[in-house]
């Protein structure tokens, strides 16, 4: 078989590990790179990567990129532009995307119009990652050895303080005197972070049924003593933590939750959250599941780990895609498999 045809869109912390992957396997042949910014626009792609030279130079030029009617555009901005997906839906281009887009159930406006666009163009949109995505699809997946559920719990906790990006904390409010012990988020206000509430709906259709409503709120955990990180500094009594829960109903009682617990502190949080490092998978059935999953060895930084684990959920979906039937699809509509290439010798 020919080689896929793949333009990867954006060089960021996802996509340049996409891009890096990419270049490394025989089944893709990467026709293009979008990328912005003098320092990358005109570049060699693989130099970008960090491999050798392709001969393909990224370029900002999005006609020239959809000229090259690639199989498969590898989509990883910071913002999904609609517009342009639909666009290249359009034009016959499956798209993968890492972006906040799961089963579209929380884009109502946008995912009517992926579909028309999916189905005269002949092409097929997937939103995957790591999480929201493959990792939820584990949890679900584990309920299929229950002949019985009663619910089903899924605990992100990871240890942050090896991913020294101040200012993305600070917008999460770490470092700041939290003004309420707990803020709930309406998925109707929401902007942003709308693929965590899709994770409870896909995790839902595992089980066969849909939810009746959702709710999400937010945690913080405030510092006991001043901690000193090494490239920042908290005081005590700011947010050195935090809990964000979404939770799914069924028949009036929660039967799908997903927690996101990140942390800056082991011994000096309150409160102070006893679930293990890693992915928990709580399952309360027949039979009942505990399952604890950990990526990256002690002290790494676990948050660099996972954005090469989130590059090649959707490079592993490149070529299910491309002979996919048109139209909006999720993750779960992937084949049970593995990682493609992946073995080292």
């Amino acid at each position: 078989m020919a080689p896929y045809r793949v333009v990867q869109w954006s060089t960021g912390n996802i996509g340049k590990r996409a891009l890096g992957i990419l270049l490394d396997r025989d089944d893709f042949d990467v026709v293009g790179v979008h990328a912005l910014g003098a320092e990358k626009v005109g570049r060699d792609a693989g130099v970008l990567a960090d491999r050798h030279a392709t001969g393909v130079t990224a370029t900002n030029d999005v006609d020239t990129l959809l000229d090259l009617a690639p199989d498969c555009v590898n989509y990883m901005p910071r913002v999904i532009d609609y517009d342009l997906v639909t666009r290249m839906l359009r034009s016959g281009i499956n798209v993968v995307t890492t972006g906040d887009f799961l089963t579209g159930t929380h884009h109502p406006a946008e995912l009517p119009t992926l579909e028309e666009a999916a189905q005269q163009g002949r092409a097929t949109f997937l939103g995957t990652g790591f999480e929201p995505g493959f990792i939820n699809v584990v949890a679900g997946f584990l309920t299929g050895a229950c002949p019985r559920v009663h619910s089903v719990k899924l605990v992100e906790t990871l240890d942050c303080t090896t991913y020294p990006v101040q200012d993305v904390w600070k917008v999460l409010g770490f470092g700041k005197r939290p003004r309420e012990r707990v803020t709930h988020l309406d998925p109707e206000a929401q902007r942003y972070g709308l693929g965590y509430f899709e994770t409870l709906d896909m995790i839902a259709t595992m089980l066969g049924t849909e939810l009746d409503s959702k709710e999400a709120f937010v945690e913080p955990a405030v510092l006991t003593r001043d901690l000193n990180l090494g490239w920042v500094d908290y005081a005590t009594g700011t947010a050195g933590g935090q809990r964000r829960t979404y939770r799914g109903y069924r028949g009036g009682r929660p039967v799908v939750e997903l927690a996101i617990c990140w942390t800056m502190s082991d011994d000096a949080l309150d409160p102070q959250w006893v679930d293990p490092k890693g992915f928990s998978v709580v399952i309360e059935g027949e039979p009942y599941v505990d399952a604890t999953i950990r990526f990256g060895h002690p002290g790494q930084d676990v948050m660099t780990v996972l954005m090469d684990s989130t590059a090649v959920a959707a490079v592993n979906a490149i070529p299910f895609l491309c002979d996919a039937a048109p139209g909006v699809i999720t993750p779960i509509d992937l084949p049970i498999t593995g990682s493609q290439g992946a073995l080292t010798v």
